[in-house]
């Protein structure tokens, strides 16, 4: 039975109009990223030809800085795609179905999944559903970059020796695996935002469980991350006198070490985000009257 409601949610989340809109808006902001790192490879490339055809100039050619691993959407922060989309995360993997719940309870629908399936297996299924299309909501447009500037620019493996075209330094999280092996680093960070933006999907579900407002409901997350941000931005960074480290999602889920975290701040954040979104929907909704 929990299996059934499982399938049935998470059908319901990914196959909608609203799912697929957002993964094509998803993907057309990941275009501005892509059409200016695109030209400025072909601009390094053809500056290089023309440059070798002068034989009595020794230039470095300096190819592991026109590599795949510095010019996808994750490793910059420069371009409109790229600091649009990692600001507009939060409401667009909201939208597919964080208004789910509210619109279940206003229509009754609710009041018939729990009692073919039960209070605990309806909400769960609820918090996979979720889960899952907030996290997929995040990564496909993300993916969808990456294998496209494949596509035309070479998958060179970083080199330590120039740094600084990288902003990815020693201390910089995960930075080992940056320039060991590049390609299980950009997998783990596309990990951890599925998994983060899973859960600040599933937020949603916990503000419907007092708020009846569907607009309400999906916009709350993306301000609440936007209000952290600010915090963070405005008095912790700046009052600190310790090492700077990246508290903010909004910043340390783009790969690019100019927003640099740790393990602990990431995983601390997971539990924490997991804590509130599961205990709030399906240990309260799975004791909770519906009637």
């Amino acid at each position: 039975m929990l299996w059934n409601a499982i399938k049935l949610e998470c059908k319901k989340a990914i196959l909608n109009k609203l799912f697929l809109a957002v993964i094509l808006i998803g993907c057309t902001i990941t275009m501005f990223s892509l059409i200016p790192c695109l030209r400025a490879f072909y601009r390094d490339m053809n500056f290089l030809e023309k440059m070798s055809q002068d034989t009595s100039v020794l230039r470095n050619p300096m190819m592991p800085l026109n590599s795949l691993f510095n010019h996808w959407i994750g490793s910059e922060a420069i371009t409109p795609g790229s600091t649009d989309y990692f600001f507009l995360f939060p409401l667009l993997i909201a939208i597919p179905y964080g208004w789910s719940y509210c619109a279940e309870q206003r229509s009754g629908y609710i009041k018939n999944m729990v009692i073919r399936s039960g209070r605990w297996q309806y909400h769960l299924s609820k918090y996979i559903a979720l889960f899952l299309s907030g996290g997929l909501a995040m990564v496909i447009p993300l993916l969808f970059n990456f294998l496209t500037v494949a596509m035309f620019v070479p998958a060179v493996t970083p080199d330590p020796h120039y740094i600084t075209g990288y902003g990815i330094i020693s201390s910089s999280f995960l930075s080992e695996l940056f320039y060991t092996k590049p390609f299980l680093y950009v997998f783990l960070y596309l990990a951890i935002d599925f998994i983060y933006c899973g859960l600040i999907a599933c937020l949603c579900f916990s503000f419907a469980t007092v708020i009846k407002n569907r607009a309400v409901v999906v916009l709350l997350p993306f301000f609440v991350l936007l209000g952290f941000n600010y915090v963070c931005s405005s008095f912790i960074y700046t009052s600190s006198n310790v090492v700077y480290t990246e508290l903010s999602p909004m910043n340390f889920l783009r790969p690019v070490g100019a927003y640099d975290t740790n393990g602990f701040v990431v995983s601390v954040g997971i539990a924490i985000l997991f804590t509130i979104t599961f205990s709030t929907t399906v240990v309260r909704g799975g004791q909770s009257e519906i009637y």
